[in-house]
């Protein structure tokens, strides 16, 4: 996960945030970052080794205040993903590992006196749940609510790796050029993000089609096939889909503990029937394979030196249903939207599909079903 990098937006009203100042924010973090004590930490090489890990020094993480002349509302009206970025201060790790921040938190103040809260997050602290449920402990401290229990790093043993008998190299990963001290991915394309909304209406509709499976794993299919349709002759046959680990429930605990399977597909994907790909997705238990083990014993073998991705190494579902989003609330409201990205995804590209706030996917007189219509966006995107 060393060059993956989370982000994450929460948008608020003036309400919302009437009476709180900028070092009531910075002296709620102060008490938190007691707690999640790692965050503050720093990388640095093994002498021995060469191996990087993050040694506890306290250097904090980096605080930035920005200042936006337009209101809550006429920044959400907008369509470009691209002013997104203004609103997280995000810097690579690295060249010099020792003065780079594992966390930049920015709050921009708009016109109407709402806010946002942006943060980047370097993912080998943690998935996107301990993201969430970092900011929502952030926002605990920010009620005066004490929250005393220390934060326990994941388990990272490697006594439930992969069988030596059988050794297989995890599908869900893939191995890239060494990059040294600045940990950034090349791509071999240009790669950009975009989103959209499905209301209710749209959900309705695909699921009546495919069936009784859930939204998201409709919505994986529906996706999947669609991308495949229009990259003829170079369809993704694997795909990599992430979900919470039921297993892993405790929110002082950092780490990556998601649920990493790949999938495949043993037919053209193009042309398939969705039912048939969304009931693979959902309940093939003999193609769907949790990789966390597997992926940890590639990476030890080289001692953690070797360089892997696991976003875009296939095209890559993150279910983010059940991360709680909505759940960090500031003057007990909660946030108009909030939205996770990710910054340095392989080239085959990686959906992350999230809850929107409760009572925005209304009914609406979109007169295409789901299926047609994202079908018909997806193809346009490709296209320009």
């Amino acid at each position: 996960m060393k060059l993956h990098y989370l982000k994450a937006v929460y948008f608020f009203s003036s309400h919302a945030v009437e009476g709180l100042t900028v070092m009531n924010m910075k002296e709620a973090m102060f008490y938190l970052l007691n707690d999640y004590y790692i965050t503050c930490g720093r990388i640095k090489r093994s002498e021995s080794s060469g191996r990087p890990y993050i040694k506890c020094n306290d250097c904090g993480i980096r605080f930035v205040e920005g200042v936006c002349d337009e209101t809550v509302d006429e920044w959400l009206e907008t369509d470009d993903d691209s002013k997104r970025n203004l609103l997280v201060y995000h810097r690579a790790i690295g060249p010099e590992l020792p003065f780079s921040p594992l966390v930049y938190l920015q709050v921009t103040l708009f016109k109407c006196g709402g806010i946002s809260l942006g943060l980047s997050w370097a993912h080998i602290l943690g998935d996107a749940f301990s993201v969430s449920n970092f900011i929502n402990n952030w926002g605990q401290h920010m009620a005066k609510v004490n929250v005393n229990s220390s934060p326990a790093l994941a388990p990272r043993s490697l006594t439930n790796t992969a069988k030596p008998e059988a050794p297989s190299e995890p599908l869900s990963a893939k191995q890239v050029n060494h990059v040294g001290d600045l940990w950034v991915l090349a791509n071999n394309c240009k790669m950009e993000t975009f989103s959209f909304n499905l209301t209710t209406k749209h959900l309705s509709n695909l699921q009546a089609k495919i069936g009784s499976v859930s939204a998201f794993d409709s919505i994986c299919a529906l996706l999947w096939r669609a991308i495949a349709k229009v990259r003829e002759g170079f369809e993704p046959q694997i795909i990599t889909v992430c979900r919470k680990d039921p297993c892993h429930d405790d929110s002082n605990v950092l780490g990556n503990n998601q649920i990493i399977r790949s999938i495949k597909a043993s037919f053209l994907v193009g042309e398939s029937d969705l039912n048939k790909l969304a009931t693979l997705i959902a309940n093939d238990q003999d193609q769907v394979c949790d990789e966390r083990n597997k992926i940890e014993a590639a990476v030890e073998k080289d001692n953690g030196c070797t360089d892997y991705i696991m976003y875009g190494s296939n095209l890559t579902f993150v279910n983010l249903e059940n991360a709680g989003l909505y759940e960090l609330e500031l003057n007990g409201e909660k946030p108009k939207l909030a939205y996770y990205s990710i910054q340095c995804v392989g080239d085959e590209g990686a959906v992350l599909i999230f809850p929107l706030p409760h009572g925005s996917a209304a009914e609406n007189e979109d007169r295409s079903t789901c299926i047609e219509w994202m079908t018909k966006l997806i193809s346009n995107y490709y296209k320009m």
